[in-house]
């Protein structure tokens, strides 16, 4: 039997290397790069962000104010249902309530909102919902005063369905609110969840792997450049013109004794009389002028530290700034397709779950108190983000109905054809919504349609 002795493994290193420079080299000190991670950040430290920072709190607030400002609707026919689903929405103030579980959920990582059931048991026990009777509000907490109890997560029991499902599998079963206005445990049958995304297992911070990342954390830099830079802007502009005050013998001046203190009263003096006469008394042996510096490329740095927290946050300069869009034959179209992709992910993630579960609950309030007959089937639709202007409107309404035009012409054709008789054609107008003509051949048999010996070729007529 022969031994096959192993093939020896070539370490191979590719890539360019400059021995003048270093470059690619253990000497590059590109490569000396590391990306670390900054400590963690009270949540007190996000709070004060929130509160004084203007343009911190719009990144938060605009994409939550928009997920629901559209509205949505549940493809209800039964008319009585859908009212009464809407009227209880706006009795719970859901618009309000959500809105701001989704602006705690991007401040602080996630948010909880408890809803106030009445099926006759108590708020840290399991809901009942064959026995609702009634929804009085919806309160939501911040992650910061939450806490998920991880000693009763959900686990999988084929045997125990009503404690396990698998959609709950890993999820805490209670949750401890720690409010200002009071304490309490409460069962997760009675919560909405918001959460900011999902993290590994591993991330840095264990407060966060449940809820999600606070955006602070991920934008902060960005967002520090950006203001910083907006200031340093304005300070730059107050230096852009520098006074030079010239004396014939300066240095012997300031040599003496009193010498520097009358040189500052000489230019306390001057500054002041430019500043009230806004002209200034000198003697022959003086000079006074100003130098301009040049502002060239400010614009560009401070346009930079924009864009950078635009892409950050995923919200178009013209919404954070107020700013039209730039470039040649901008529109602001491809932005703000962006931006209601970010607004979308919000509704689907933080929206949907939660509006069906609270719609449920309603549903059941209704049948207990005799509001609705039966448990209506709906789906949520959420509105479009995008409100076309009245000549985009005219533009498709032209479009309509000139394809409702060539149908009609096609009709004629058939009808000449003897295909189809006039009144199959008012019957199919007043059947369909749209009329389609390739409805009304489905229930024409071939023969009739071609005849027993003679077949018309159709595709080939000239229409």
């Amino acid at each position: 039997m022969s031994v096959v002795t192993p093939r020896p493994v070539t370490y191979r290193n590719d890539g360019y290397v400059n021995m003048l420079n270093k470059y690619g080299t253990k000497q590059d000190n590109s490569t000396a790069y590391q990306y670390q991670g900054e400590a963690i950040i009270p949540d007190m430290s996000i709070t004060v962000q929130y509160e004084s920072n203007g343009l911190f709190s719009k990144i938060i607030d605009a994409p939550s104010e928009e997920a629901v400002k559209h509205g949505f609707s549940l493809g209800l026919k039964d008319t009585e249902a859908q009212n009464y689903i809407t009227d209880m929405l706006e009795a719970l103030d859901f618009d309000e309530k959500i809105s701001f579980g989704i602006k705690m959920s991007r401040l602080y990582g996630g948010a909880l909102g408890v809803m106030f059931i009445n099926d006759g048991g108590g708020i840290d026990e399991p809901l009942n919902f064959k026995k609702i009777k009634g929804i009085d509000e919806i309160r939501i907490y911040e992650r910061a005063v939450v806490f998920p109890d991880f000693n009763s997560l959900y686990n999988y029991d084929p045997k125990n369905p009503t404690k396990s499902t698998t959609s709950k599998f890993g999820m805490p079963e209670y949750y401890y609110i720690q409010s200002i206005y009071g304490q309490f445990w409460v069962h997760e049958s009675r919560c909405l969840i918001f959460k900011n995304g999902k993290l590994p297992e591993r991330t840095m911070n264990p407060y966060y792997r449940f809820w999600g990342i606070p955006e602070y954390i991920r934008l902060k830099r960005e967002l520090r450049e950006t203001i910083t830079t907006h200031g340093l802007g304005v300070k730059l502009l107050e230096r852009s013109v520098q006074a030079i005050y010239s004396v014939k013998g300066l240095s012997t001046t300031i040599a003496t004794e009193e010498g520097e203190n009358d040189i500052i009263k000489r230019l306390q003096i001057i500054d002041t009389a430019r500043s009230i006469l806004n002209s200034i008394a000198i003697d022959a042996d003086e000079t006074y002028d100003f130098k301009t510096a040049t502002m060239t490329g400010v614009k560009e740095i401070i346009d930079s530290t924009c864009n950078m927290l635009s892409a950050v946050t995923g919200i178009p300069q013209t919404i954070l700034f107020g700013r039209s869009p730039a470039g040649q034959n901008s529109t602001g179209h491809s932005d703000l397709e962006s931006y209601y992709n970010l607004i979308e992910r919000i509704q689907r993630i933080m929206v949907k779950g939660n509006l069906k579960t609270l719609i449920d609950i309603i549903i059941r309030v209704g049948l207990a108190t005799g509001k609705i007959n039966e448990a209506p089937e709906y789906k949520v639709e959420f509105n479009p983000l995008w409100s076309m202007s009245e000549s985009e409107q005219t533009e498709i309404d032209v479009k309509k109905a000139t394809i409702q035009q060539t149908k009609a012409q096609t009709a004629q054709i058939y009808v000449d054809m003897a295909v189809l008789d006039p009144s199959e054609i008012r019957k199919g107008l007043a059947k369909e919504e749209e009329f389609e003509i390739e409805s009304l051949l489905e229930d024409i048999d071939t023969e009739d349609l071609f005849g027993n010996n003679e077949q018309i070729d159709i595709n080939s007529q000239n229409l």
